[in-house]
């Protein structure tokens, strides 16, 4: 699905990415740029767009998501050495129901302490049998083949 026009127009991240909106920016190529969110969850997030306008992982094409890996990599590394740990979360939500809130593909880079103000992302209650999750894999190897 390719992003509208007027969703690009309306965008903050693109007002950010194109200078138009001021940002904390720590890190910028002609591809991608990197900058500290309004609302920091903890000290050292970050976050990592493309300049150009995609709305979610499904506008991205190999080169866009070759260079966003780089680039996140890369960011990863400095916030490690700021916040002293290479404890972190690498965070990329799409849709409203993963929590996408911002409809310009962002990454989240938020380095991570025992105890931190974050909770925990996975239930520990979570349960599969081994023949739920070989189905599951056999599915998805189907999907993958297509």
């Amino acid at each position: 699905m390719r992003s509208s026009s007027s969703e690009e127009e309306s965008c903050v991240f693109c007002d950010i990415a194109q200078g138009r909106t001021p940002a904390r920016v720590v890190w910028r190529s002609e591809d991608v740029i990197a900058f500290l969110p309004d609302i920091p969850a903890v000290v050292g997030h970050v976050l990592v767009i493309p300049t150009r306008h995609a709305r979610d992982i499904w506008d991205v094409d190999r080169g866009m998501g070759r260079n966003l890996a780089e680039a996140t990599r890369l960011v990863a590394s400095g916030v490690a050495k700021m916040a002293g740990t290479r404890e972190l979360n690498i965070i990329q939500s799409n849709g409203a129901a993963a929590g996408q809130t911002v409809f310009h593909l962002h990454i989240h880079i938020v380095p991570r302490a025992t105890g931190d103000r974050i909770p925990q992302m996975w239930p520990p209650d979570a349960v599969w049998s081994q023949d739920n999750l070989d189905e599951i894999a056999a599915e998805l190897r189907g999907a993958l083949a297509q």
